[in-house]
C-alpha cells in the first residue's frame, strides 16, 4: 500500500500518528486499528515517520511564510497560500471579498513599484562629478 494513502486512510478513520524518538505513537478510536491496518503500521513505520516529518518541516515553513493574497498568473484569480496546511489556493477575484481583492492589488502595485528604476536617483548621481 501506497504510504500516502495509508496515512490518509488513518486520518480519515480519526488516527493520529505522531514521531516520536523510540518510533511512532498512535493514537486511534476504539475498534479502528483492523489487522490489515496494524500490519501496514508494521510495515511502513518507517516510511510513515519519514512522511510526517517532512510533513512537519513544511508546515513549520508554510507558517513562517503565513497568509499570503496575490495575483494569479491566470487573469481575474487571485492566488492565497494557506499558512495552516501550506497549500497554495487560486479562487475567481469576483468570488473574493473586497479586502482580498485590495490585499493583491497592493502586492501588484508593490511589484511593480520595485521593478521601476528611482529616475530621480539616477539622474542625480549623473549630475554629480
Amino acid at each position: 500500500m501506497n504510504t500516502r494513502i495509508l496515512l490518509n486512510a488513518l486520518r480519515e478513520a480519526g488516527v493520529v500518528l505522531t514521531p516520536e524518538e523510540d518510533g511512532l505513537h498512535v493514537d486511534a478510536p476504539a475498534g479502528v486499528l483492523t489487522e490489515t491496518l496494524r500490519s501496514s503500521l508494521v510495515e511502513n513505520k518507517e516510511t510513515l515517520i519519514e512522511l510526517l516529518e517532512r510533513e512537519r518541516i513544511r508546515l513549520r515553513a508554510a507558517d513562517r511564510r503565513g497568509l499570503v493574497i496575490r495575483w494569479s498568473e491566470y487573469p481575474a484569480w487571485i492566488k492565497m497560500h494557506d499558512p495552516l496546511t501550506g497549500e497554495w489556493h487560486e479562487v475567481r477575484a469576483s468570488e473574493c471579498l473586497p479586502g482580498v481583492v485590495e490585499t493583491a492589488n497592493r502586492k501588484r502595485s508593490q511589484k511593480a513599484d520595485r521593478k521601476e528604476p528611482n529616475r530621480c536617483w539616477s539622474q542625480t548621481n549623473r549630475a554629480m562629478p
